[in-house]
């Protein structure tokens, strides 16, 4: 009875300069976070059914799949990681910690980063998108799934039981063997799945009222969308998503900021000109502000502080 088919990369024969080239071909899909100094990388591969399996030690990567690589090579399906190293990884909804252990499950069509880490006895499962979306219809929500706890542990026990068996799988097991596997890992994405849809409404509220905080606590300084998103932990993409009802972050700072020059115009202990307290707030001259401040309150600043008797 025939097994199925197994495969070796190894760099240790190649020599030093040319290791991470050979490596970083071999995953021409993603874009690799590595030093390639000293790079060292040795992956084990058993084809089970419709999913590869992978067995992976190199030392520490981080690989990223970005918007221009997925359309440029049109690489479809799904990747389970096991490393017991904890690590993170930023998607369009965010950044999420993935504890030692646990069991991250990204969609390559889908753009993500991983960051570094060694590569110790990694295993990592491919599934097609046919296979998966047969069993989870809202497949497309898998993304930067975490599975851990209970489900995580389970199905990390049989990755691990899989990977120490590939090579006695037969070709005859190998198809329901595949199946099993699918099935597990619907049996343990779908509580999560349903955990994330219900806390989904809520969790972006919160996260926009932390984002307009972090807004308002810096009306003073250039809106840096990197930095803010960094301090929130949050993606580029998610900050815009959030702030697309508010018309934008760049709108909405201008409003935050707006008020804060009327609220400062109100004030009668406030000694700085007009022109003074818009520069504090990111308006460069008088008559940048004046035309925003009209458009807002349909009075230009000098007439709103005239009405108030403090002209």
């Amino acid at each position: 009875m025939s097994l199925v088919s197994r495969s070796l990369f190894t760099t240790d024969a190649l020599p030093e300069r040319d290791r991470f080239d050979a490596w970083r071909t071999l995953f021409s899909a993603h874009t690799l976070d590595a030093d390639p100094a000293g790079f060292a990388g040795r992956i084990e591969t058993t084809q089970v059914g419709p999913m590869a399996l992978r067995v992976m030690n190199a030392a520490p990567q981080g690989p990223a799949r970005s918007r221009s690589q997925i359309r440029r090579d049109g690489q479809d399906g799904f990747i389970l990681h096991l490393s017991r190293h904890a690590y993170s990884v930023e998607t369009e909804h965010g950044v999420a910690e993935v504890p030692a252990g646990a069991v991250s499950l990204n969609d390559l069509s889908q753009p993500y980063r991983r960051s570094r880490v060694p590569e110790t006895g990694s295993l990592i499962l491919t599934l097609p998108r046919a296979s998966v979306a047969a069993l989870l219809p809202d497949e497309e929500a898998l993304h930067g799934l975490i599975l851990n706890g209970g489900a995580g542990r389970l199905l990390a026990d049989h990755l691990r039981s899989l990977s120490a068996h590939s090579h006695a799988i037969t070709t005859l097991d190998a198809g329901h063997i595949a199946q099993a596997t699918l099935h597990m890992v619907a049996a343990c994405a779908r509580p999560s799945l349903e955990t994330v849809e219900r806390a989904g409404l809520p969790l972006e509220a919160a996260r926009l009222r932390s984002a307009k905080q972090f807004l308002r606590g810096h009306l003073c300084t250039p809106l840096r969308i990197d930095a803010m998103a960094k301090a929130l932990g949050m993606s580029r993409s998610q900050l815009y998503r959030l702030f697309e009802p508010e018309g934008g972050i760049a709108r909405y700072l201008a409003r935050q900021r707006l008020a804060a020059i009327r609220m400062a115009l109100d004030d009668p202990l406030e000694r700085r000109s007009i022109g003074e307290i818009g520069e504090v707030y990111g308006f460069g001259t008088g008559a940048l502000l004046s035309r925003a401040f009209r458009q807002a309150y349909g009075v230009s600043p000098r007439d709103y502080r005239a009405a108030i008797g403090r002209g």
